[in-house]
């Protein structure tokens, strides 16, 4: 695997950039963000990424290095095509609403985390000019999800874990606040989905676990 910091950057981007994203949702609506909010999407997200390249580490550390490699290459490859196929998903409902929807799984809460995870911004429901931390609690979880098997793929390639860490929080705090400042600048409610520049950097990725 190719050693380095680049792989490193090409992941965070990959797993911060829908942080973008739903900043970038809350500032064209004009959504005041709580500190305690801030803290839940910056942290939640970094954790669980941190956690599940540990669990990946003690999983793959079972098989040869060639063998993690190709399992590596196979999920980053497919959870790369999924976010593509998932923004070719939003883009129809935006386009068909009648047609398609948002996905959810009808289990109590989990319907709000998969209804969110389609469109972040549905998080703020309760006071549409306030985030709470309540409802970014939420949503850094459904933010959480696609990181997961990614984190477990990637795991191999982490130098340092507390590095690694503060990297993540770095990643999604910066990254929300970019976008919340980028979308109080728009003049009207707009979207913008990149979860489809998320699936490209995981494939990036897969690449670099074959150099």
């Amino acid at each position: 695997m190719l050693p380095g910091i680049a792989p490193i950057l090409i992941f965070m981007l990959a797993v911060s950039v829908d942080s973008l994203s739903a900043g970038f949702a809350y500032g064209t609506s004009r959504v005041r963000v709580k500190p305690l909010a801030a803290v839940f999407l910056a942290f939640i997200p970094s954790i669980t990424i941190t956690l599940m390249t540990q669990i990946g580490s003690m999983i793959f550390s079972l098989f040869p290095t060639w063998l993690f490699s190709t399992l590596s290459f196979l999920l980053l490859s497919f959870l790369g095509c999924e976010k593509l196929i998932e923004s070719l998903i939003r883009h129809l409902a935006a386009r068909y609403p009648d047609i398609i929807g948002n996905w959810a799984c009808k289990i109590k809460q989990l319907n709000i985390i998969f209804t969110i995870y389609f469109s972040p911004e549905d998080a703020n429901k309760q006071d549409t000019q306030v985030l709470s931390a309540k409802e970014a609690l939420f949503l850094s979880l459904a933010l959480s999800l696609d990181s997961i098997f990614a984190s477990m793929a990637f795991s191999y390639q982490v130098p340092s874990l507390m590095v690694f860490f503060l990297s993540a929080v770095i990643f999604h705090f910066l990254l929300f606040i970019l976008g919340l400042f980028i979308g109080s600048l728009v003049s009207k409610k707009i979207s913008m989905d990149l979860s489809w520049l998320s699936g490209l950097f995981l494939l990036l990725l897969a690449l670099y676990t074959l150099a």
